[in-house]
């Protein structure tokens, strides 16, 4: 009776531990009335799927097809193998109206096409990876017109402001020979010469020309070009206007080649043309037009000089503001993961909780009456030692569960004064027999300084046995155990060892994540469980591992006075009584 109510119990166990860790496969678009369902969802909440986008087939129980909807037929190996299974499926739901139909089933069809619409609308690109070519490209636009329209500025500024002292510097000569009246008597070219002829040898003056009020030039360094028309020129017009003009290919490039350019070294591409008014001193009218090719090599140095300052500015700001924030946004992006891994975390260790809290509660009636059993047959006359036996064995599994309980509660608790050296020994001496068979030298170093210390002393055993548990499962052809403790700068640091088969570096970066294991039997909860409390006591659980060279779990909490720990510790959030 007692081998028949275990063996159930023991069955039980199992179908409600599976029924808890199954990954939840939410939308799912039941395709034909076998075994066949297609997953949409972006990632399972659980198995080795995790953070992926793909489409899976899986297996459910026998369903008929839903209210309306068409059966879907079977699909051949071929079709499992390649891509035309996505398509039949896609056909199949477009062609049963999915987002009206599906909504009368258990299924929820306005998930399912949610689902199909991020699919379609998924790119490689991570929203992220957008921002930062999206940003690069504006940034870039934005500061290729900064320099641009700012480095024009600033030349424009300076060749208009060196045309402004040239004309400063011609009226005053004019001034003061009375230069105007050579315009208005139509002067000879010698008298020209004496006015002209001292400023067109000034530095940087390279062709001087002197146009009358018809547009005749009456005086030129060239002198084989006087009395000639001007001809087609919008500059001299302008002059001619009453204002001063400027032409230069550093403001703007043109493809027109004047004749003057012969003069200008470098075909005229380095020169600027100012047309200066000269006007009558009694009545301002405009009587000519002196026209200065100068060829300015320090401005021109300047100008070059100032608008390489302004590019590199420009584009110095715009590349700081571009990675201050992509690093704004890749910071920003993995605090939302990691607390998405933290919401993902804490939802699957409270579904822990609640397995536990199943687990225990179906557990006990039946260890209770087995234990009531065992204690009729040891009050028997024969009084087997099997009866010890199993009353023994029923009180280590409660004692189990209890501390199941504990390890799996979502609240804090007091903290407590304990003996770090009692508590290794406790479990190293009930994994005693197990090291004995498996042949494991074990080993505990100790600090002598060590002080007692104050934590969560059901949390911390169970902590501890889950780590020596481990490291025995990974030596079962025999090895070296080495627990080890010191007191470093008010940090206390525990160590387990083994040189056991150790982890591979992928499923090290997953170890401390609900429901992966690498074990046959394991649920994938302890080491998760593990680190969440220590984590409470403010400590850090870690794993250094290579495959083939052993595995090396540390723990480290700060030792706390007896003050300190008056009041339970709470996680983050959880009131304080």
């Amino acid at each position: 009776m007692e081998g028949d109510l275990l063996g159930r119990t023991g069955r039980w166990c199992d179908g409600l531990a599976q029924s808890l860790c199954q990954p939840t496969l939410p939308a799912r678009c039941v395709t034909h009335e076998t075994l066949e369902f297609v997953d949409f969802s972006d990632r399972f909440d659980a198995g080795p799927g995790t953070g992926t986008r793909d489409w899976r087939v899986g297996q459910m129980p026998r369903l008929g097809p839903p209210p309306g909807v068409l059966p879907h037929p079977p699909l051949g190996p071929a079709e499992r193998r390649s891509g035309a299974r996505r398509q039949r499926v896609l056909r199949y739901a477009a062609r049963n109206g999915m987002g009206s139909t599906m909504t009368r089933t258990s299924f929820s069809g306005a998930r399912l096409l949610a689902s199909l619409r991020a699919f379609f609308a998924h790119s490689p690109l991570t929203w992220t990876r957008r921002f930062a070519v999206l940003s690069l490209v504006c940034i870039a636009l934005s500061a290729l017109t900064s320099a641009t329209l700012l480095s024009r500025h600033v030349s424009e500024r300076m060749l208009w402001r060196n045309a402004e002292l040239a004309q400063e510097f011609l009226d005053s000569l004019v001034r003061m020979q009375d230069g105007h009246r050579l315009f208005q008597q139509g002067g000879k070219a010698r008298q020209f010469e004496q006015l002209f002829g001292e400023m067109a040898r000034m530095p940087g003056l390279v062709h001087t020309n002197v146009f009358d009020a018809q547009r005749r030039l009456v005086w030129s360094t060239n002198p084989e070009a006087i009395g000639r028309d001007a001809g087609v020129n919008a500059e001299l017009d302008e002059a001619l206007g009453g204002r001063l003009a400027l032409e230069s290919a550093l403001l703007e490039a043109s493809s027109f080649i004047k004749p003057e350019h012969a003069f200008v070294p470098d075909d005229g591409r380095d020169a600027i043309e100012v047309y200066i008014p000269v006007r009558d001193a009694v009545t301002h009218r405009v009587v000519g037009v002196a026209e200065l090719y100068m060829l300015p090599t320090r401005l021109i140095d300047s100008v070059h000089e100032v608008t390489r300052y302004v590019w590199l500015a420009c584009a110095g700001g715009g590349l700081l503001t571009y990675l201050v924030l992509v690093w704004m946004v890749m910071q920003a992006d993995r605090q939302i993961a990691a607390q998405q891994r933290t919401i993902v975390t804490n939802e699957s260790l409270a579904a822990v909780g609640d397995m536990a809290s199943a687990v225990a509660h179906g557990l006990r009636n039946p260890l209770a009456s087995i234990r009531s059993s065992a204690e009729l047959i040891a009050m028997g006359p024969e009084q087997p030692r099997e009866a010890n036996d199993i009353m023994s064995e029923v009180d280590r599994l409660q004692a189990w569960i209890a501390k199941l309980l504990a390890y799996a509660q979502q609240g804090g608790r007091a903290l407590q004064p304990l003996c770090l050296r009692d508590l290794l020994d406790a479990v190293l001496a009930a994994h005693a027999p197990r090291a004995r068979r498996q042949g494991i030298a074990v080993s505990c170093e100790l600090a002598a300084d060590l002080p007692q210390v104050w934590a969560d002393a059901p949390a911390l055993e169970q902590v501890v046995d889950n780590l020596v548990s481990n490291a025995l499962d990974a030596m079962p052809s025999g090895g070296q155990l080495r627990l080890s403790a010191a007191l470093e700068k008010g940090v206390l640091s525990l160590v387990v060892a083994d040189n056991g088969v150790g982890i591979s570096a992928d499923d090290l970066e997953r170890v401390f994540t609900p429901f992966h294991t690498t074990k046959r039997s394991g649920l994938g909860v302890g080491l998760p469980l593990a680190r969440r409390s220590i984590e409470r006591l403010g400590g850090t659980l870690t794993l250094e591992s290579r495959l083939g060279e052993g595995t090396r779990a540390r723990i480290r909490w700060p030792v706390r006075s007896h003050s300190a720990t008056q009041h339970p510790t709470t996680r983050p959030g959880t009131p304080t009584p």
